[in-house]
């Protein structure tokens, strides 16, 4: 598949200051990739049956859930399929417990992947998460925030857009550097009633960002997938509405 057709996240941050001026804006400069439990999850999900898989949180916890096996064999149980972002059972509503946009101030632990050292998405100690910091309600794909591409020719292909915004506001009394943010969704298993948060995407900032106290950070994720290949202009149809599922 043409890179140009591939499926991709892509983070926007904007820094505003205490008088509503912007600051920065960053987006583009660094890779945003999955988080390699992101795409364990959506792998195992086509590929299967495996019979268990293990995601780990952030913090490379590990937790092992069961996919297809005649009883679960796990202490989490079945995988319940789904990431959850808002109103999610058990969860609190703001980092680290929560989902939403996780800031912290160290880098990601790295890897091998394919003769590679790579970052991978996980391994940051609780340390480095940075806390005492003030969240906005997470807008996400549950808020239906979604968007398509308008093809100009037969032939185009047509995305699919979902997005995902938080804003973060400095409260405390000096400034934080910011080396790593993370989109982190919730997922359950059958045995227990608190949810796992498993990375969806990271973005680490070389050099990092100085996020002085009463400057405001925002965050918009932007999932793009293709979904179809324009045949030419619509006439006499109606609208097809899609709606993501929660």
């Amino acid at each position: 598949m043409p890179r140009r057709e591939s499926v991709k996240a892509t983070v926007k941050v904007t820094l505003t200051g205490p008088d509503g001026k912007v600051l920065k804006v960053i987006e583009g400069e660094n890779p945003d990739p999955f988080g390699y439990d992101y795409g364990s999850f959506l792998l195992a999900n086509v590929n299967g049956p495996l019979s268990q898989i293990t995601l780990y949180d952030p913090f490379g916890n590990p937790y092992d859930f069961d996919f297809v096996t005649p009883s679960p064999s796990t202490s989490m149980g079945y995988l319940l399929n789904g990431f959850c972002f808002a109103n999610c059972p058990n969860a609190g509503s703001t980092p680290p417990n929560g989902p939403g946009i996780w800031l912290f101030n160290g880098v990601p632990f790295s890897g091998p992947i394919d003769s590679w050292i790579a970052y991978t998405g996980w391994g940051l100690s609780s340390p480095q998460f940075i806390s005492g910091l003030s969240y906005s309600p997470l807008e996400s794909f549950t808020n239906v925030n979604t968007d398509y591409t308008t093809p100009s020719s037969p032939g185009d292909v047509i995305y699919y857009f979902a997005y995902v915004t938080q804003s973060i506001t400095n409260t405390l009394s000096s400034p934080v550097n910011v080396y790593t943010i993370m989109l982190v969704g919730a997922v359950y298993g059958s045995r227990s009633v608190s949810p796992v948060y498993i990375p969806i995407t990271f973005y680490v900032f070389s050099p990092p960002i100085v996020f002085s106290p009463g400057v405001t950070m925002t965050v918009t994720v932007t999932i793009s997938l293709p979904i179809g290949i324009a045949i030419g202009p619509a006439s006499g149809f109606g609208v097809l509405a899609l709606r993501p599922l929660t």
